[in-house]
């Protein structure tokens, strides 16, 4: 879950080019910081989706956001990630999308998993392909971001994908 002390680190990372050149959310207005963590909180109780933090095993700094979105039936959710700069290269995206997608496939009884990346961002399709995930395919012009339709590499693991414990 999302925490007041990392809030300083997000707000950064939102900052970032690649960031703002992936994602549709703007970086929080100053003094606005608060509004993610309360989003988050939101989500989290409503059972819609499932914010993250990705932190370091070590000293459990903030290293990017983990969100498991869940679907209307409660079988399938989507998964998104988003890697802060300076953690970026690490497999840090790999080892978040992965630990998700085991949580939501074995722990909350999820039938599959998704994750999707514009076609043109091959350092998320290798994460998610490292991950385990399987690709599917290209959605065309399925994805939209900053108001521009793309295209969209999507992946999935489902239950049966898992070896067993």
């Amino acid at each position: 879950m999302r925490r007041e002390r990392d809030i300083a680190a997000i707000a950064q990372a939102s900052h970032d080019p690649e960031t703002k050149r992936r994602l549709n959310d703007s970086p929080p207005a100053a003094g606005r910081e608060r509004e993610g963590i309360s989003r988050a909180e939101e989500q989290w109780s409503s059972g819609t989706g499932a914010p993250f933090v990705i932190a370091a095993a070590g000293d459990d700094r903030p290293l990017g956001l983990l969100n498991l979105q869940f679907g209307d039936d409660g079988e399938v959710a989507s998964l998104a990630v988003s890697v802060f700069p300076e953690a970026r290269g690490r497999g840090v995206a790999a080892k978040a999308l992965r630990l998700g997608a085991l949580w939501g496939l074995r722990e909350l009884g999820l039938a599959r998993v998704v994750a999707e990346a514009a076609a043109d961002n091959l350092a998320s399709i290798r994460a998610i392909e490292k991950a385990g995930f399987h690709r599917e395919g290209t959605l065309r012009m399925h994805c939209k971001t900053h108001g521009e339709r793309h295209d969209c590499a999507m992946f999935s693991l489902v239950r049966t994908d898992l070896q067993p414990e």
